[in-house]
């Protein structure tokens, strides 16, 4: 489940408006839209706290790294996988929860990490996944 759908879920859920939800985490209702829609992704971490706050469930849940992601590392690419995994979370969560970069550079790496899924995904889309190799 993507982070669009798991939006919408909570959002309808709560019986909650996407006009209530904007005003509630700061943006438009159409951007709250594009959410749900798997367009576009909050780019500021702010945002995805607020949704976080809104909803009672943690930021991990919203993008999907509750253990899901580690899990699945581990499954495709064994020890090796899941241990990077584990690090490269680690590091980011370090980075969003104080770290040395000010807010400016971790919204920076944020959008540019955003940019990197969805140009990938659209790569995906465009040309097909190559399967692993079970």
């Amino acid at each position: 489940m993507l982070f669009g759908d798991r939006l919408k879920n909570l959002r309808e859920t709560a019986n909650m408006t996407q006009v209530e939800l904007g005003s509630l985490i700061g943006v438009s209702d159409r951007v709250v839209g594009y959410y749900e829609a798997n367009n576009r992704f909050p780019k500021k971490q702010e945002t995805l706290r607020k949704i976080s706050e809104v909803f009672n469930v943690s930021v991990d849940y919203l993008v999907g790294t509750d253990g899901r992601f580690i899990q699945k590392a581990d499954e495709q690419y064994g020890y090796s996988g899941k241990r990077q995994a584990q690090e490269i979370l680690s590091d980011v969560k370090a980075l969003f929860a104080g770290g040395e970069l000010p807010e400016a550079d971790k919204d920076d790496f944020f959008r540019t990490v955003t940019e990197m899924y969805f140009e990938a995904k659209k790569n995906n889309k465009k040309y097909g996944r190559k399967r692993l190799k079970q």
